[in-house]
C-alpha cells in the first residue's frame, strides 16, 4: 500500500510538471470587425460602396521564461467583413523577448507587435485618427509616410524611463521593394532601412513630444523620386475633455527636373471627449513630390459613439484636394459604420 501511494504520487508529480509549464504560457484570439458605407465622390463620378476597414484576426502569446524573461509572438491575418474573405498576407508575423532591458522582436512588425515600429508609433501615441487609419480616413501610409508595417524587420523598444521611451528598426529589404538580378536590388541586404524614434508621456502627465528620424539606403544610390531619409516631430497636450496635436513630417528625396527634394506634410487636430462619445477631427498639408508648385490639402472630421467597451458606431466626413493646381481632382467621402473589437 505504501509503495502503491508513493508511486501515485510521483506519477502525479510528473503529471504536474507540464500543467505548471502551461499555467506559465498564454495565447490570445484578438480581432476587429470594421464595415462601413460610404459614398465617395471623385471629381465627376460618384459611387456608393461597403467596405472593411482593415478588419483582423489575430493571435499572440507569451511564455513567462523566469528571471522577468518572456518569450512573445504574433500572427495577424486581414480579414474583409465585407465579403468574408481573408488574404494569406499576414498583417505582422513575430517572435521576439521582453525583460528589464525593454522587447526585442523579428519578422514582419507593426502597430500590434510589442516594439511597435518607431515612426508610426509617434503617430499612434501623439495623435488620433478620425475613426481608423483605414479606408477613406487612412493617413498613416498615404499622407504621413510613417513606415506602419515593415517586414524583414528587426525592432528594439526600451522600457518606460522617467516617462520617456526610446524605440528603433533596422528592416533589409523594405517591404514590397522587388528583388531581380537586373536590378540594383537583388538581395534584401542591397536595400535597408533604419528608424529610430523617442517619444516622451508615455507613462503618465497631458504632455507628449517626439521626435524620429528614418533613413533608406538603396545599392546603386537612391533613384529619381526615391526617399533617402525622413525627419518627423510630434507635440501634443490633453486639456482634459479636449486633447491637441500638432505634427511636422519632411521626407528628403531624390529630386528631379521637376519634382522637389523636400516634401513637407504639416498635420494639426484635435478631439472632444463627449462621455459615450468623442469628436476629432484633422487638417493637413503636403507638399506634392512630383510638381514643385502644388500642395495637397486635406480635412476629415469624425463622430464616434460607444455602444459599450468594445462596439461602436460612427460616421466621418473627409474632403481631399490632392493637387491645389489640378482643376476637378477633389475626392469627397462621407460615411457610417460599425466597429466590433474583441
Amino acid at each position: 500500500m505504501k509503495r502503491y501511494s508513493a508511486c501515485a504520487f510521483a506519477i502525479a508529480a510528473c503529471a504536474a510538471v507540464p500543467m505548471t509549464v502551461a499555467a506559465q504560457s498564454s495565447v490570445t484570439i484578438y480581432g476587429r470587425m470594421d464595415t462601413s458605407i460610404d459614398f465617395v465622390r471623385a471629381g465627376p463620378t460618384s459611387s456608393k460602396q461597403m467596405t472593411s476597414n482593415a478588419s483582423r484576426l489575430g493571435f499572440r502569446g507569451v511564455e513567462d521564461l523566469g528571471d522577468g524573461l518572456k518569450a512573445q509572438f504574433g500572427l495577424e491575418m486581414s480579414v474583409s467583413s465585407d465579403t468574408g474573405l481573408a488574404t494569406t498576407a499576414l498583417r505582422n508575423s513575430y517572435v521576439g523577448l521582453a525583460g528589464g532591458f525593454g522587447a526585442v522582436a523579428v519578422g514582419r512588425l507593426d502597430s500590434a507587435a510589442p516594439t511597435r515600429t518607431p515612426l508610426y508609433a509617434l503617430v499612434t501615441r501623439h495623435t488620433e485618427f478620425v475613426i481608423h487609419d483605414a479606408g477613406a480616413t487612412a493617413v498613416g501610409t498615404s499622407i504621413l509616410n510613417a513606415r506602419t508595417r515593415e517586414s524583414n524587420a528587426i525592432g528594439y523598444a526600451s522600457p518606460i524611463v522617467n516617462n520617456f521611451v526610446f524605440r528603433a528598426g533596422y528592416y533589409l529589404n523594405g517591404d514590397g521593394i522587388t528583388e531581380a538580378a537586373n536590378t540594383p536590388v537583388r538581395f534584401e541586404s542591397d536595400y535597408k532601412q533604419a528608424d529610430v524614434s523617442l517619444s516622451y508621456g508615455e507613462g503618465s502627465g497631458p504632455l507628449g513630444l517626439g521626435v524620429g528620424y528614418g533613413q533608406n539606403k538603396k545599392r546603386g544610390g537612391a533613384m529619381v523620386n526615391d526617399v533617402k531619409d525622413k525627419w518627423m516631430a510630434v507635440a501634443s497636450y490633453d486639456f482634459g475633455a479636449i486633447r491637441a496635436w500638432v505634427l511636422f513630417n519632411r521626407d528628403n528625396t531624390q529630386g528631379g527636373p521637376t519634382s522637389r527634394s523636400k516634401t513637407d506634410v504639416h498635420y494639426i487636430g484635435a478631439s472632444w471627449d463627449l462621455g459615450n462619445g468623442k469628436l476629432v477631427g484633422n487638417y493637413m498639408t503636403k507638399d506634392v513630390q512630383t510638381d514643385r508648385d502644388a500642395k495637397l490639402k486635406r480635412f476629415q472630421l469624425g463622430y464616434l459613439y460607444n455602444l459599450s467597451k468594445r462596439t461602436n458606431l460612427y460616421a466621418f466626413l473627409d474632403r481631399s484636394d490632392p493637387n491645389n493646381r489640378v482643376a476637378n481632382d477633389v475626392v469627397r467621402a462621407v460615411g457610417a459604420g460599425i466597429q466590433h473589437n474583441f
